[in-house]
C-alpha cells in the first residue's frame, strides 16, 4: 500500500469537509427506467441543488434536470429514445459528484419488438453474509450481458430497516444499481419496519394501477410483459380485490397488444420444498389467476433455495420434460422458479413432486433469455456454473377448426415434445399430450409435407373425458426408418382438429 497516496486522500477529505462542499451519502442508482424515460436518484450529506446531466456519450451532454435543494434527489428524465445508452453526470450548483463511464442506463426495447434481451432475478438478498458478497460480484461479472434485475422480495435482513439498508443493500451493489435498474417486489423481511417504510423511501416503481400505489406495478420490454405483484401487504378485503382485478385486466391488455411473453414476479412461492413448503395464499389467489391469463412464467423468493417446476396447470404436471417446454396451439402451463438464496441459504425439506430442478446450500440467482418466440430459464451458481436450465417455445405453427359452440370444442388442450424430435435420443419417441373434455374417437397421423401418411397414432379408439398421451417413435406406420426432415401430425377428436409441425433429426 502507498502510504502517501492513502494520507493524500485523507487530507483531500478533510479539506473537503472543511470547505463545506458537497459529499454524496448514497448512490446514484436508477430507477424507474422505461423505453422513454429514466429516474436518477442521490443523497447528499447536506440541503443542495441537485443537478443531472445526460447525454449518449460521457461529457456530451444533451440535457439538463434541476431538482430543488434537499438531502434526497430524485431527476426524472423524459423525452428519450428507446434502446439507447444514456451516460449521466450528478452535481450541485458547484461540484461535479459523480460522473464517468459507469454512469449510465439504458432504456427499453420497444413494446412488441421481437429483439434478444435478457435480465437477472434474485430473492432473499441483503444480509451481510458472505454469500451475499460472492453473488453479487458474479452478478457484477454477468452484467454486461442483462438489461433489468428483478428482486423477488426480502430485499435485506433481517426487518427492512433504512440502517440495514445503508449497511447491507447499497455499499454491496453499488456496482450494479448505478447503471442496472432494479425492479423490486416485497418480502415478508421488508414489511417488518413501519410496513416497508424504508423499501418504499428508496425504490420508485412504475405504480401503473389506479390506485397509484407502489406495491404493484407492470412493464414491457419487447415482446415480454413483466407484471409485480404484492403478497405481503394487500392481501385481504377490497385492496386485494383491486389488486388482482388490475392484474386480470393488465394482463388481458398485455395480450391483446401482442405481448408473446407474459412474467409475473412476488415473493412467496406457491410450489416449494425449502426452507419453505407450498404457500397457501399465494396457490389459492394468485395462481388461478396467472394461470387463466396464460402467464408463462412465475419468479419467487422467500424459500432459501434454488427450484423449478415442470410446465404445470392447476397444481398439476401437463409436460413431464426435464427441460423443454413448447407451448403451442390452445395449450395452457406455466413454468414455476424459486430463486430466494442470493443472500440467505438452506437445505431442501424434500423432494417436490412438482419440480424438475431442486438444489440446496448454495448461493446463486436466475436469469432469463428471451429470443422472439423462445425463452431459457438458467440458475447461475456464485461461481458461474449453470446447474439448472429449461427451454419454452411459442411454437404458433398450429392450425385448428373454430367452432363458435364450446361443447363442441373437445380438445381442452394439446402439446408435443420434445420437438425438435432427436432419434440419437434414448429413448427417442414424440409424446403428444391433450384433455379431453367428453368421450369421443379419436383420430391421429404424422404426415411429411406432401401430405402423405407417414404414420398412423390412432384410428377411432375411443376416449374418455381427462388427460392422454400419444407416441410417434419417429418411424413409419411397419417401423421402417424415414429420413429427417419436417412433418407434421394431425388430431381430430369430434369436428375440431389440431395440427402442428415436428422437426425429425437424426
Amino acid at each position: 500500500m502507498n502510504i502517501r497516496k492513502v494520507q493524500f486522500g485523507v487530507m483531500l477529505m478533510l479539506l473537503w469537509a472543511q470547505a463545506g462542499w458537497t459529499q454524496i451519502s448514497l448512490g446514484p442508482y436508477v430507477q424507474r427506467v422505461s423505453t422513454d424515460r429514466a429516474t436518477v436518484v442521490w443523497y447528499t450529506d447536506k440541503a443542495t441543488p441537485g443537478v443531472l446531466k445526460y447525454g449518449t456519450a460521457s461529457g456530451q451532454w444533451l440535457g439538463i434536470i434541476k431538482v430543488k435543494a434537499e438531502t434526497v434527489h430524485a431527476a426524472e428524465v423524459t423525452g428519450l429514445k428507446p434502446d439507447t445508452k444514456y451516460f449521466y453526470e450528478v452535481s450541485d450548483s458547484a461540484t461535479t459528484l459523480a460522473t464517468g463511464a459507469e454512469y449510465y442506463f439504458e432504456t427499453h426495447i420497444p413494446a412488441g419488438v421481437r429483439a434478444p434481451f435478457s435480465f437477472i432475478a434474485a430473492g432473499d438478498l441483503a444480509d451481510g453474509s458472505t454469500n451475499q458478497k460472492e453473488v453479487a460480484a458474479r452478478m457484477i461479472i454477468e452484467r454486461p450481458k442483462h438489461k433489468f434485475a428483478l428482486l423477488l422480495g426480502d430485499i435485506v435482513y433481517s426487518s427492512g430497516t433504512r440502517q440495514e439498508y445503508l449497511k447491507y443493500f447499497f455499499p454491496v451493489y453499488k456496482n450494479l444499481h448505478r447503471n442496472l435498474c432494479f425492479f423490486p417486489t416485497l418480502g415478508n423481511h421488508d414489511i417488518k419496519t413501519s410496513k416497508a417504510a424504508p423499501y418504499f423511501e428508496f425504490f420508485y416503481t412504475p405504480a401503473n394501477n389506479p390506485e397509484k400505489v407502489e406495491n404493484y406495478y407492470s412493464f414491457d420490454y419487447a415482446n415480454a410483459h413483466i407484471v409485480c405483484l404484492d403478497d405481503e401487504l394487500l392481501v385481504s378485503g377490497a385492496a386485494l380485490t383491486k389488486q388482482l382485478d388490475w392484474a386480470k385486466k393488465d394482463l388481458a391488455e398485455a395480450k391483446s397488444r401482442g405481448r408473446q411473453w407474459l412474467i409475473v414476479m412476488f415473493h412467496r412461492p406457491p410450489y416449494t420444498s425449502g426452507t419453505h413448503t407450498d404457500d397457501d395464499f399465494t396457490k389459492a389467489q394468485f395462481v388461478p389467476v396467472l394461470e387463466s391469463a396464460g402467464v408463462d412464467l412465475v419468479l419467487c423468493g422467500h424459500s432459501h433455495v434454488a427450484e423449478r417446476s415442470f410446465l404445470l396447470n392447476n397444481s398439476k404436471i401437463v409436460n413431464e420434460d426435464l427441460s423443454n417446454y413448447p407451448k403451442n396451439g390452445i395449450a395452457p402451463g406455466t413454468v414455476y422458479v424459486v430463486s430466494g438464496n442470493a443472500g440467505q441459504t438452506g437445505n431442501l425439506a424434500g423432494k417436490h413432486k412438482l419440480m424438475a430442478f431442486q438444489m440446496g446450500d448454495i448461493g446463486g440467482f436466475e436469469i432469463v433469455y428471451i429470443n422472439g418466440d423462445t425463452l431459457r430459464g438458467k440458475y447461475m451458481k456464485k461461481d458461474g456454473k449453470v446447474i439448472d436450465s429449461f427451454t419454452m417455445i411459442k411454437a404458433g405453427n398450429f392450425t385448428r377448426v373454430e367452432i363458435s359452440d364450446p361443447a363442441q370444442r373437445p380438445l381442452q388442450y394439446v402439446f408435443n415434445y420434445p420437438n425438435p424430435l432427436r432419434l440419437s435420443q434414448t429413448p427417442a419417441g414424440l409424446k403428444i399430450v391433450f384433455e379431453l373434455s367428453q368421450t369421443l374417437p379419436i383420430y391421429a397421423a404424422v404426415y411429411d409435407l406432401t401430405g402423405r401418411e407417414v404414420a398412423r397414432l390412432d384410428n377411432g379408439a375411443l376416449l374418455r373425458p381427462g388427460r392422454h398421451v400419444l407416441q410417434w417413435d419417429g418411424k413409419g406406420s411397419n417401423g421402417e426408418p424415414i429420413a429427417s426432415g419436417m412433418y407434421f401430425y394431425r388430431l381430430r377428436a369430434g369436428a375440431q382438429v389440431h395440427a402442428a409441425k415436428v422437426l425429425l433429426l437424426p
